[in-house]
């Protein structure tokens, strides 16, 4: 037993050093594998990840190429897209509108009418736009009178910054609401060179000035004049409106048949382009549209942010962007529903003068604009600014409208 035991021990004891030898050897290989897995791994993750740099890339590549597609280009040249008589170029209205029976159409007169207190309402405006500066009437100030007043403001006896007229005078309408509160209303029973005081309370909230905010103040008030607007008679419209009559009665008569027309017109408007249907849009002058909506927008952002900076100082909107309210991606994305309401009504019109085989001329645009207020000149100087097309297309409304009413009854 004991040279059994020996002989196991004596084993025991060689094989011990083969089992470390082993175990180092596995050891070895275990490191070798796994710096092979590690560089597997490694090799893994940089394809990932330059793959994700590439899509990147690509993804920014096809986004720069997408929106040079998509991007709307604006254009100021109105009359590209039409036809110097006004028509769309290449388009047959009819083939993308549903018409109405526009035919034999009743109109209610009172839906139309000029009535007797419009046409009052109108001349009073008239004689007030020429109302004239009086430092000698007697006229006592009533709510709605003009009148021309300097003023001296203080606060406990001391003047405050921007309470004076500086004796320059200042124009005040009686119940505008343009002067703080009650202001105003104390002018009313006073006449021409009347002096006096008038007590006023600024505002909790007074944005012009917070010092002044929620404060009494005491204004020393000197009238200087009042606006008396002349009598509406023959002599008014001989010297304001003799391109239209010669008396005040055949003025009446001018205002009463020139806007029983006009209501009537666009009574016809309404009824034309509320009841046709387009059903689909000529894609290549939607895009023409859009080009000019964007241009027009571009042109009032420069406008505004002059004006801006010429008064202030600095611009609000910073950019384009920021006039806009989005994105420029995102705003040509709106164009298209933008230019729509235009587009109804331009495709309607033209529609309609398919159908009723008409035409126009230059003749009828020259006349139209003489008879709109215009001149020859305005008339040249519209065509070289938007071509001769653009100038044309609205006279296709007009004649549709005016064969529309020829065949309508008014009752």
């Amino acid at each position: 037993m004991k040279e059994k035991d020996q002989k196991k021990a004596n084993q025991e004891t060689v094989s011990e050093p083969m089992s470390l030898s082993k175990q180092r050897k596995m050891e070895r290989k275990q490191e070798i594998a796994r710096q092979k897995r590690n560089a597997a791994i490694g090799k893994v993750v940089s394809i990932v990840v330059i793959a994700a740099l590439c899509v990147g890339v690509v993804s920014f590549a096809g986004y720069k190429i997408y929106r040079s597609i998509t991007r709307v280009k604006p254009s100021s040249d109105y009359s590209a897209m039409l036809e110097d008589n006004g028509m769309i170029k290449n388009v047959t209205a009819s083939d993308y509108v549903t018409l109405c029976d526009y035919k034999n159409l009743t109109i209610p007169f009172s839906e139309v009418e000029y009535t007797d207190e419009e046409l009052e309402e109108e001349i009073a405006s008239l004689v007030e736009d020429k109302a004239a500066l009086s430092e000698t009437s007697d006229k006592v100030i009533e709510d709605g009178d003009k009148i021309n007043i300097d003023y001296v403001g203080s606060i406990d006896g001391v003047e405050f910054e921007g309470g004076s007229t500086n004796g320059e005078g200042d124009d005040v309408t009686i119940g505008a609401g343009l002067m703080i509160d009650d202001f105003e209303e104390q002018m009313i029973g006073h006449k021409v060179g009347d002096e006096f005081i008038i007590q006023v309370t600024f505002p909790e909230e007074y944005s012009s000035n917070t010092e002044l905010a929620g404060k009494d103040a005491t204004f020393s008030i000197t009238i200087n004049g009042i606006y008396i607007a002349p009598e509406f008679d023959d002599a008014f419209v001989t010297e304001f409106l003799s391109d239209y009559a010669s008396t005040a009665e055949e003025y009446k008569t001018y205002l009463k048949e020139t806007n029983y027309k006009e209501n009537l017109r666009n009574w016809i408007a309404t009824y034309l382009l509320e009841n046709s249907t387009v059903n689909s849009y000529p894609e290549e002058y939607m895009e023409h549209m859009k080009s000019l909506q964007k241009y027009e927008d571009e042109a009032n952002y420069e406008y505004m942010a002059q004006i801006y900076t010429s008064y202030y100082g600095y611009n609000p909107y910073k950019n384009f962007e920021g006039y806009v309210g989005m994105s420029e991606a995102k705003y040509d994305k709106t164009l298209y529903e933008t230019v729509q309401t235009q587009a109804n009504q331009e495709l309607i019109y033209q529609a309609a003068f398919e159908q009723e085989g008409l035409s126009v001329t230059e003749d009828d645009a020259v006349a139209y604009m003489v008879e709109s207020g215009y001149t020859q000149d305005d008339y040249t100087e519209s065509v070289e600014t938007y071509g001769l097309g653009y100038v044309m297309q609205p006279m296709i409304a007009i004649a549709v409208i005016d064969a529309i009413a020829e065949t309508a009854t008014v009752q």
